[in-house]
């Protein structure tokens, strides 16, 4: 009986260490085309103008995010223990719902009426940006990352946190006039030449998917991370 236990639990470890692995290996890639893509686009547009792109800024979060679960992960391993922590898992939700608005944007951007946006891919960093990151972190956050539970629906909005911090900052800059017309990102962001309508409308529809995405992403972690230890109570 005391050796059926000790392979069970040699077992479950040798699974625990194999997912933080994976996880070190994924987020290591995700920091090295995140690092590489921005210094691609930098050098096509060196000046702080590169900045004012959400998909320049959710890479350099990501990358960020990504550093931050290395070193827990890391951690993790050496002690053999779990470093459930709300701060961390929060900040990689919210890099999990900036690459999927991110990528849904680009999917979008790619039907018969946005056909002036195909060229969003035709470079390395953009496609790595939009399509190779998002799916990464994806994939990472589902499956390796560990889940806090449940989370209630208010506490869904801390998903939101990289959406947040960018509408801030971009509208800041735009109504100041620090940010001239010219080189306003996006289309809708010009709030202070586009009709009240459009401009609420816009940003409901981004919090609203931004929030949906939250809410996903948190209960496809909660479900699919214990794939990797199928057969053992949770």
């Amino acid at each position: 009986m005391r050796d059926d236990e000790d392979n069970l639990l040699a077992k479950f470890n040798t699974r625990y260490r194999n997912k933080k692995y994976t996880n070190l290996v994924v987020s290591f890639l995700i920091v090295i085309l995140g690092v590489s893509s921005f210094i691609y686009g930098l050098h096509l547009e060196p000046s702080y103008t590169i900045f004012r792109y959400m998909t320049v800024d959710g890479t350099l979060f990501t990358t960020f995010g990504s550093l931050v679960y290395i070193f827990v992960n890391i951690v993790e391993v050496r002690h053999n223990t779990e470093l459930t922590n709300i701060t961390v898992y929060f900040i990689r939700l919210s890099s999990a719902v900036a690459e999927m608005v991110i990528l849904l944007v680009t999917l979008l951007s790619h039907l018969p009426f946005f056909t002036e946006s195909i060229y969003i891919i035709d470079r390395y960093d953009s496609f790595i940006m939009h399509a190779v990151l998002p799916v990464l972190t994806l994939v990472s956050f589902s499956i390796n990352d560990s889940p806090i539970g449940k989370l209630r629906p208010m506490r869904r909005w801390h998903g939101t946190w990289f959406v947040t911090v960018y509408a801030v900052i971009i509208l800041s800059l735009i109504v100041s006039g620090a940010l001239e017309r010219s080189l306003i990102p996006y289309s809708f962001l010009d709030i202070t030449h586009n009709p009240v309508w459009l401009t609420v409308t816009a940003f409901v529809v981004i919090y609203g998917i931004a929030y949906l995405m939250s809410w996903f992403l948190s209960e496809i972690n909660r479900k699919l991370s214990w794939i990797w230890f199928k057969g053992f109570n949770k």
